[in-house]
């Protein structure tokens, strides 16, 4: 099921519309109408609107806020399977040449500006995870006209400078960085793209109930550190699976890889004499953090090994507006994809995001 239909099975109501950006990306957003305050959900990277809504009414944070009487819009970035549109008739280099600071600098400020629009309010909340906390950083610090238009940002497993993180192939693909930048330019401009056989053999091997289980396993342990399938998701296992990767451009992986070589929140590093040419400079810009001042609510976990308490210390001493900071503890074993995916999300995270948002 897409999204519309994920909406409409649980008896929601449901609105698809379509957001050009100023470089003319299109880009479908849901909507679950509600009175309320308009709430903007940003998923993660290679993921969808799908996330917030997978494990149906009784996990789900869209269903939640919905609930609560929150307005819910749901982002969808460009590359991913909801956003493969554009005005022009681009070539496949043209439409792929973009990273998550095309996603912070042009696709928010251009779901923002029309959803204000459509509601006649003049600013929104803000919920981001994973990715949907670095594009968030890219916005407010590139074009920071736009914090006077967050009510508050709620950044659920923060992803910014990434030099802490532990999961156990980053070194491997940090080694062979030279052989990943020229497979992208030789092609290669789609990674993580949805595919009908991937999702059915997710939705087959990822099961509590089959004997190979362990492949499930062992790929959501490398990549994410989830050792214990029934406590991440339970029965929706499969229906999550099957949902997952959802699509980016190679670009953008790059461009989370060069923060962890380079240990900093920069812009994407092209090579001396390009940068010279883009930056005036031969090294990437940082992204101006000091730029945010936003009210900003911080939730990580001591169990993520993609956003690192060390690494959101980092951010901590960089943000002016924080007004909340939460930090679970290892005891709860809350492991980076548990934030929108997980069977506890609803006690951990969900009731605890609406609580902030009444606040």
């Amino acid at each position: 099921m897409d999204s519309a239909q994920l909406i409409t099975k649980y008896n929601y109501p449901v609105e698809k519309h379509l957001v050009v950006t100023e470089d003319g990306y299109v880009l479908s957003i849901y909507r679950i109408p509600k009175r309320g305050t308009p709430v903007l959900l940003v998923h993660g990277i290679a993921d969808t609107s799908d996330s917030w809504m997978v494990l149906g009414p009784k996990g789900s944070l869209a269903f939640h806020l919905a609930d609560a009487g929150f307005d819910v819009w749901l982002f969808n970035s460009r590359g991913n399977k909801y956003s493969k549109r554009h005005i022009k008739n681009l070539t496949m280099k043209q439409y792929w040449n973009f990273s998550f600071e095309e996603m912070g600098s042009k696709d928010l400020p251009a779901t923002i500006d029309y959803i204000l629009s459509t509601t006649s309010e003049v600013k929104l909340s803000y919920v981001g995870f994973s990715q949907g906390t670095t594009i968030f950083f890219v916005l407010c610090s590139m074009r920071p006209e736009y914090n006077s238009k967050i009510k508050q940002a709620i950044l659920l497993a923060p992803v910014a400078e990434i030099k802490n993180i532990k999961i156990p192939l980053i070194n491997f693909y940090s080694k062979n960085y030279d052989l990943l930048t020229f497979l992208a330019a030789a092609g290669v401009k789609e990674v993580f793209a949805s595919n009908v056989l991937l999702n059915m053999y997710h939705a087959n091997v990822c099961n509590l109930n089959t004997p190979v289980k362990l492949f499930c396993q062992l790929e959501l342990y490398v990549n994410f550190g989830l050792s214990n399938l029934e406590k991440f998701s339970g029965e929706k296992l499969p229906v999550i699976t099957s949902h997952i990767p959802a699509g980016t451009s190679s670009k953008t992986f790059l461009h989370f890889l060069q923060g962890y070589i380079f240990k900093s929140f920069r812009r994407f590093d092209y090579g001396e004499q390009i940068n010279l040419n883009i930056y005036n400079s031969t090294i990437p810009p940082t992204y101006e953090l000091s730029k945010i001042v936003a009210p900003v609510i911080l939730v990580t976990s001591e169990s993520d090994w993609l956003s690192t308490v060390d690494d959101v210390k980092v951010l901590r001493e960089n943000l002016s507006n924080i007004v909340k900071y939460l930090e679970l503890n290892k005891t709860l074993d809350f492991t980076h994809l548990e934030f929108v995916y997980g069977v506890h999300a609803k006690s951990v995270i969900n009731e605890r995001v609406i609580r902030f948002l009444r606040t």
